[in-house]
């Protein structure tokens, strides 16, 4: 046995436990109901192009919505879901130790696993964009497949991310439960108070710069630290990728910036884009988000004593 018939197992256990044909049902209603929703009943045939649902970006200043941001919250939960016990189920019911006394090193059961139950994510969201598709096409939709299919991708790459997470908890955690709390607090992080954080740490600098008496902090420089901060986020990280699909670099920095930021930053983005707030930086911090917590799940598993 080898990595590659672990992950042939998962797929398989999946299948088995119908999680694959639950998830997969949930991304077509979900994507597809979306699309038919959209396209089929409150759009026009003058404005049906899929860059109105998907790209489709609303920000007040203060509050910010957009489909690609509901897609990534979504997504990341049934991705976590499916990944966060991989390790410790297998540890509680005692099945790991018949998984390493066959032919498989610990690496190959982590390599394995990602694999395994990345597939059944990524299967269940390509079942779910084919739906769209064929809405898409029976509501006689604008395709814009130079948008849509990267964002098919890089949708495809944000799910391999939640399941590298949940994977990297699993194999952190000593318990189900653990994983389970550990799962759902960094969820929520991720979800609700990484904005929140990322916006304090600079405010926070200052005011430590100016109780040492050495001077406070440029307003620019505390806004762009802050956005760099946000963009950390892989569902960030997504969202942007996603805007600029369909909108220019600039506009896309800013489609879900505060009012403050976009009043700071929009002159900055208007003239260069800084290479730390490039596509090219946020894509490889998708691809980070990918790695490194399969890898620190190695570390942890491989030095654990079962």
């Amino acid at each position: 046995m080898s990595w590659q018939a672990v992950a042939r197992k998962e797929f398989r256990d999946a299948i088995r436990s119908r999680w694959l044909h639950g998830s997969t049902l949930f991304f077509a209603l979900f994507l597809g109901g979306a699309a038919a929703l959209f396209f089929g009943v409150l759009i026009g045939p003058e404005g049906r192009q899929v860059s109105n649902l998907f790209g489709f970006f609303a920000n007040l200043g203060v509050f910010s919505f957009s489909f690609p941001g509901l897609l990534a919250l979504v997504l990341g939960f049934i991705a976590l879901s499916t990944s966060y016990g991989s390790i410790t189920g297998e540890r509680e019911t005692g099945s790991i130790k018949l998984l390493l006394s066959l032919p498989n090193s610990r690496l190959d059961a982590v390599v394995g696993k990602f694999l395994g139950r990345s597939a059944v994510v990524v299967a269940a969201l390509l079942a779910g964009f084919l739906f769209v598709f064929v809405v898409l096409v029976a509501t006689g939709t604008r395709l814009q497949l130079g948008s849509f299919v990267p964002q098919v991708a890089l949708t495809a790459l944000l799910g391999m991310a939640f399941v590298s997470i949940g994977l990297g908890i699993s194999a952190l955690a000593g318990s189900n439960r653990e994983a389970t709390l550990a799962t759902m607090g960094l969820y929520l992080i991720f979800a609700v108070l990484w904005g929140s954080v990322s916006e304090g740490i600079p405010k926070l600098i200052n005011y430590a710069a100016e109780q040492m008496g050495v001077g406070g902090v440029s307003e620019l420089t505390r806004v762009k630290l802050g956005v760099f901060l946000k963009y950390l986020n892989p569902l960030k990280a997504y969202e942007t990728l996603a805007a600029e699909l369909y909108y220019s670099p600039a506009q896309a920095r800013l489609v879900s910036a505060t009012f403050g930021e976009q009043t700071v930053l929009g002159p900055v983005f208007q003239e260069s884009i800084p290479f730390y707030f490039s596509g090219g930086f946020l894509f490889v911090v998708l691809l980070l988000w990918i790695v490194l917590p399969v890898a620190v799940g190695y570390w942890a598993f491989e030095r654990d004593d079962l």
